[in-house]
């Protein structure tokens, strides 16, 4: 990485200089239009620039985003800043990955990974097939491509999922697969139970389903069976939604007797169950999905948004053996067909290695962060395992909420509250999520963790002033 030669000029009492942030773009644009700053050339992180330069990180951020603004350069997530290829069509998407005051520990996402040589390669792989890709251009069953089900049932199964290529749908998402279940097989007014805190996109959908949601409680293990009876007695519900590994938020796992003894439960009650899987590939060792336990009274959802690429908004759903013909319409009426191009793209990835080289280096990351929550947060009361995205922390008594959320986005620290997972008249435990796979950087989230540590070592009655 080349230190660019800018010289900034003062402001005099005869002379009023440019702003100083177009002084550094305007050099940037000379140094692009002499050659001495060649398309792809990385450009000095924002700190770096600033140093030399003697001006804030604040007006190098600036600087770069109005070069960005005169597409003179783009910046990669992740990666830095580079100077843009002069050959780049004008509709290439561009984002903006300027350096950020805020800590986000809001989204819960993958870590951030350079995939771009991967999908390079792929999509050269897959345009040596001219046939191929001409017939994946055309309408197929809303089910997908035999053969693309094929490749990605055989890659579940060698991760102990057992996945029949037969019965699975693909889907553009988690969420769609969602979507999908509660217009096919639920009705308004309809009840569905859920966890006590759950996954606020499925709170949303029932929402605009209109279906009824009511709460279980939970444990460390994630549902109580004697709470799932209750609520079945009591309401009579449809279906039962539920996170069985790395619920979201709590990050509780079952063991596989707690689903075992949960499945007992929806066979005695003709309750459809809905494993929402989506995290099911993070852990290393995990209990069998439920899935394999009871494949006829399971709905498994899953998908490799949090395990290869979120961009690619595949997922996937198997039901059982009766429900397949209305899942088939419904997907049809919704999207009429996932598109082949992606599947296979996909398949592409899972076939020469790339998905098992993502998954690991995903462990190692999350692994990392997890010794990073464990150093600042330990002596708290927090929720977390060594693969989850995710920590769940409950705030000590000193706390209110919404004051312990506000506090720590005004110090640059964005979380979500616990009142965002809880079912509409349900119980808001005294807690947060903190998305840890978000920052871009382990020092960003090395960052953020030390203020929220500070916060919670105060009491906010006698250590901030009124």
């Amino acid at each position: 990485m080349t230190i660019m030669n800018i010289v900034l000029t003062p402001s005099t009492e005869d002379h009023k200089a440019e702003p100083l942030y177009r002084q550094i773009a305007d050099a940037i644009e000379h140094q692009i239009a002499s050659g001495e700053l060649p398309g792809g050339h990385k450009l000095p992180t924002h700190r770096a620039l600033a140093d030399q330069l003697k001006v804030t990180v604040g007006t190098v951020t600036r600087a770069y985003a109005e070069a960005e603004r005169r597409e003179l350069v783009e910046a990669r997530v992740g990666a830095g800043t580079f100077v843009c290829q002069q050959d780049a069509p004008s509709w290439i998407y561009s984002y903006s990955a300027q350096e950020e005051e805020a800590c986000n520990l809001g989204h819960n996402i993958p870590p951030c990974i350079d995939r771009a040589g991967m999908l390079k390669q792929a999509m050269e792989n897959l345009s040596r097939h001219p046939e191929q890709l001409n017939q994946m251009m055309l309408y197929h069953d809303p089910q997908g491509l035999d053969a693309h089900r094929n490749v990605v049932a055989r890659w579940l199964q060698a991760k102990s999922l057992n996945i029949d290529p037969e019965r699975m749908h693909f889907t553009s998402g988690g969420q769609h697969a969602a979507q999908l279940i509660l217009s096919a097989f639920c009705r308004q007014g309809d009840t569905v139970l859920v966890e006590q805190v759950t996954y606020p996109g499925f709170l949303s959908l029932a929402r605009q389903q209109q279906v009824n949601v009511k709460p279980v409680a939970l444990d460390h293990e994630g549902i109580i069976p004697a709470s799932l009876e209750a609520a079945c007695r009591q309401h009579q519900p449809r279906m039962l939604y539920c996170t069985p590994t790395l619920q979201n938020p709590t990050t509780a796992t079952m063991s596989e007797q707690r689903r075992r003894d949960i499945l007992a439960i929806c066979r005695q009650y003709q309750l459809l169950l809905v494993e929402d899987d989506v995290n099911g590939l993070l852990p290393q060792q995990r209990p069998a999905p439920m899935v394999n336990l009871d494949p006829e009274q399971v709905i498994h959802i899953g998908g490799l948004s949090k395990c290869l690429a979120p961009g690619l908004r595949l997922g996937y759903i198997q039901v059982p053996l009766n429900l397949q013909q209305r899942l088939n319409t419904a997907l049809h009426n919704h999207s009429l067909m996932i598109s082949p191009l992606l599947t296979g793209l996909a398949c592409e990835l899972i076939h020469k290695g790339d998905a098992d080289r993502v998954l690991q280096d995903i462990h190692h990351d999350i692994n990392q962060r997890q010794q990073l929550v464990e150093q600042y947060l330990g002596d708290f009361a927090i929720q977390h395992t060594q693969d989850s995205f995710h920590v769940w922390l409950t705030l000590p008594d000193y706390w209110r909420l919404s004051d312990f959320v506000s506090a720590a986005e005004q110090q640059g620290v964005i979380i979500k509250s616990a009142e965002m997972f809880t079912p509409p008249g349900g119980t808001i435990p005294p807690a947060v999520r903190l998305a840890i796979s978000a920052p871009v950087t382990h020092s960003k989230l090395e960052q953020g963790l030390l203020i929220l540590a500070e916060l919670l070592k105060k009491d906010p009655m006698n250590d901030f002033p009124l």
